[in-house]
């Protein structure tokens, strides 16, 4: 009977020892799971970071200047293109412009000035019935504007000989928003041009106020560059922007509003901007000037 219960306690002790190794070996078994899963989670975000920290990479190279290409990396909209080829046409033949741009804004000039957005707005097409000489430029959302494309078209039509511009008849008092006609009287190069220079510009007309001649055709007018920057190789051409500010009428200084924009022509070889005396600028009046009692 003591050798049978002896038996018994054994066995139960047996039995006892094998379910606590089990259990330590189902415990031992969880922990690794648990390293390897948290292993797993940190490899993970490390992967995460990595790829985190290489498109933030990709992006500050992206934002950030190219070899030879000074500024952040901005796109253009696609130049402006016309429905008829320059050259002679016929009186009357219409002129469409378009860019491929979408949604892009066209600005264009016949003046000789470029164009710019205080330029007209293309909304239709251009009916061409003298020489005529197009600047365009496209502007799309979110891009810097296009490169400005120019054409030349001529009418095999007797020349019209050119307007002299009338005289300015006043009251005695030149009225804000009144359009005063200048004209530019030198050569201006952007090659040699400076920020702060004074540009030559001569008004165009006289200014009277009833038989008496207030201010001569040929009086100086105040204007002055405010951009001027010379042609480089890589396809930019030179460019000058200058801002017309005042005329002494009458020994009274009138201020004004106006000026202009002038870029030279891209290409292998880009050109500077040159401005040529005989240009005509048209500014406009700031504020009611008394020109006499």
């Amino acid at each position: 009977m003591k050798a049978v219960l002896l038996v018994f306690v054994l066995g139960i002790a047996s039995a006892y020892g094998q379910d606590a190794g089990m259990m330590a070996a189902q415990q031992a078994n969880q922990i690794t799971m648990q390293a390897q899963q948290t292993a797993q989670q940190m490899m993970d975000q490390a992967t995460i970071s990595s790829l985190q920290s290489t498109i933030n990479m990709q992006q500050a190279m992206a934002n950030t200047s190219s070899p030879g290409c000074p500024g952040p990396i901005i796109g253009a909209a696609l130049q402006p293109t016309f429905s008829v080829k320059e050259g002679k046409v016929a009186a009357g033949t219409q002129v469409r412009i378009k860019s491929a741009t979408h949604y892009a804004t066209i600005y264009y000039t016949t003046d000789g000035w470029s164009p710019t957005k205080a330029s007209m707005r293309y909304t239709g097409p251009i009916i061409i019935n003298a020489e005529t000489h197009i600047q365009a430029m496209a502007l799309g959302p979110n891009l810097v504007h296009s490169s400005i494309a120019r054409v030349d078209y001529t009418v095999d039509a007797p020349a019209t000989p050119s307007v002299a511009q009338t005289p300015l008849n006043t009251d005695g008092m030149l009225r804000a928003g009144t359009t005063l006609h200048l004209v530019t009287s030198s050569v201006v190069s952007s090659q040699t041009a400076q920020v702060g220079d004074k540009i030559s510009l001569l008004l165009d007309q006289d200014v009277k106020a009833g038989d008496t001649v207030i201010a001569a055709k040929g009086t100086p007018v105040d204007a002055v560059i405010t951009v001027a920057d010379p042609a480089e190789k890589r396809d930019i051409p030179g460019d000058i922007v200058f801002e017309v500010r005042s005329i002494n009428v009458a020994g009274k200084s009138i201020p004004l509003i106006g000026g202009e924009t002038l870029e030279g022509e891209h290409g292998k070889k880009p050109k500077d901007a040159i401005i040529n005396p005989g240009m005509v600028v048209t500014t406009y009046v700031s504020a009611d000037t008394l020109l006499k009692p």
